[in-house]
């Protein structure tokens, strides 16, 4: 199935299925990676005040992560989710999915410096290289 866009500027233009393509009011075509299609139709969504739902596996690819690992994350309650309809299928929201991205982002990079701070405290960061690499002769 495709689409024949009936604009001015884009009259006769054809996008087959599948494909991606965002169009202007002026009628001009552009179009869009997966990726692309993706954040701009979570923006738009966003800003009409919208909730965009996704599967795990889509959740899993957001999170550059195995759907199983997002299964792990749903289980423990850090991820909330809703189930779909009959099949029963965890859906979550994409906002919710990056504020937890973000989330945990920071909690790895506080627990790196602690561990940072906690290393030059005890004195296991050498001051001269030196004198470490003379250790080793």
């Amino acid at each position: 199935m495709t689409a024949v866009l009936e604009m001015p500027r884009a009259q006769g233009t054809t996008i087959p299925r599948g494909d991606r393509a965002l169009v202007d009011a002026d009628g001009d075509v552009v179009e869009l990676s997966v990726e692309a299609y993706e954040a701009a139709l979570n923006a738009a969504l966003g800003v009409m005040g919208r909730r965009r739902m996704v599967t795990t596996g889509e959740a899993a690819r957001l999170l550059n992560c195995s759907a199983r690992t997002v299964a792990r994350i749903l289980d423990s309650g850090r991820l909330p989710f809703t189930r779909n309809g009959a099949t029963g299928r965890r859906m979550v929201d994409v906002t919710d999915v990056m504020d937890y991205q973000r989330h945990e982002r920071e909690r790895m990079e506080q627990s790196l410096s602690s561990m940072r701070r906690a290393a030059a405290e005890m004195g296991l960061y050498d001051e001269d290289d030196a004198a470490y690499v003379a250790d080793f002769d």
